[in-house]
């Protein structure tokens, strides 16, 4: 039996046996992994040809001629966002809508109202991705800044550099990567309601990080810039296009000269809201029916109109540049511009 063993070979217990079997599993683990990587390989390939290839078919449609379609506008912000106290429809995003669907009556427009009162840049900027992989805007409009002079909720985490944040930066980049977290996403549910105001599913509580009576107020620039970097580094991995908001009041001229010199210097369209006030004031509106005083001063509906009427050339624009053929051009005459 042993001279048997030997002469047909080892016995399966052996270590030559066992060796042999190891080498056969492995060779199969590296052919199996050599096809995944092949298959998303040819699947990444395939998803980048078919959206140069789409980008081009658009590209060369008829400028004259409106593409079909339903266009969602993504607003994210504070409660000059939200359009604390107003109600809905008095809000900006609200007014944007209705001119919108005015002026372009092809398409369908949604406007997705995000923004929260309070929110500071750091928290809108956290959510930021998650919300445009739910969505899939056209546009993201971001008015955010003031309450970082008080609300440091989420900020400590950021003053330390993310690790991974290049290697989420890169993955974006693949068309497969994204297919599969809008997948995540949508399976996963919203971390907001988009068909509310806010978001805010009902019984969250307001996120609020106010700092402790007596404690010095942060220089908010660093932080603001730092979150405002991060959205326009998001959005355009992503192939969406962003634009800022400013604020209108004199009060607020130090938030907004650090949006708008962030705004030149990424290159992204700023809606000055305090050149929509000097026109509504010109127009001869008293300050009272511009400024809401109900929940501190806001905009009231009046002064969110001239924020849109100011918004709206920028709007039509960005979607224009980033979107080839989204919108035809409004007829003359068309409401909508004051």
């Amino acid at each position: 039996m042993t001279g048997s063993s030997r002469a047909g070979g080892a016995l399966p217990g052996s270590d030559a046996a066992i060796q042999r079997r190891s080498a056969s599993f492995l060779r199969k683990l590296v052919l199996a992994v050599a096809g995944l990587v092949v298959g998303l390989l040819l699947a990444e390939l395939v998803l980048q040809i078919a959206s140069v290839v789409a980008r081009q078919v658009v590209a060369r449609r008829d400028s004259g001629v409106a593409r079909v379609g339903g266009i969602t506008v993504l607003c994210v912000g504070d409660s000059h966002t939200f359009g604390l106290p107003l109600p809905e429809e008095e809000s900006y995003p609200a007014q944007l809508a209705v001119a919108l669907q005015t002026r372009h009556t092809s398409h369908e427009f949604r406007v997705v109202n995000l923004g929260v009162p309070s929110l500071n840049s750091t928290f809108v900027a956290n959510r930021l991705e998650r919300q445009i992989f739910q969505l899939q805007p056209q546009l993201v409009i971001v008015w955010v800044g003031i309450n970082n002079l008080w609300n440091v909720v989420e900020t400590m985490r950021w003053e330390r550099p993310d690790p991974w944040l290049r290697v989420r930066r890169a993955l974006m980049n693949l068309r497969l990567f994204r297919l599969v977290s809008i997948a995540w996403y949508g399976a996963t549910g919203h971390q907001y309601d988009p068909e509310a105001r806010g978001g805010w599913f009902e019984g969250e509580l307001q996120p609020s990080g106010r700092l402790p009576k007596g404690a010095d107020v942060p220089d908010p620039a660093p932080g603001l810039v730092r979150d405002l970097e991060r959205m326009v580094d998001l959005t355009r991995t992503l192939d969406v296009p962003i634009l800022f908001v400013t604020y209108p009041m004199h009060a607020q001229r130090s938030i907004s000269e650090i949006i708008e010199t962030a705004g030149a210097r990424l290159d992204v369209g700023v809606v000055d809201s305090a050149a929509a006030m000097r026109r509504a004031l010109s127009d001869g509106h008293l300050l009272d029916a511009l400024i809401d005083q109900r929940a501190g001063p806001h905009p009231s509906h009046l002064l969110y109109g001239y924020v849109v009427d100011a918004m709206l050339p920028l709007v039509e624009d960005t979607l224009a540049a980033w979107h080839a053929g989204v919108l035809e051009a409004p007829a003359a005459g068309t409401p909508g511009l004051r």
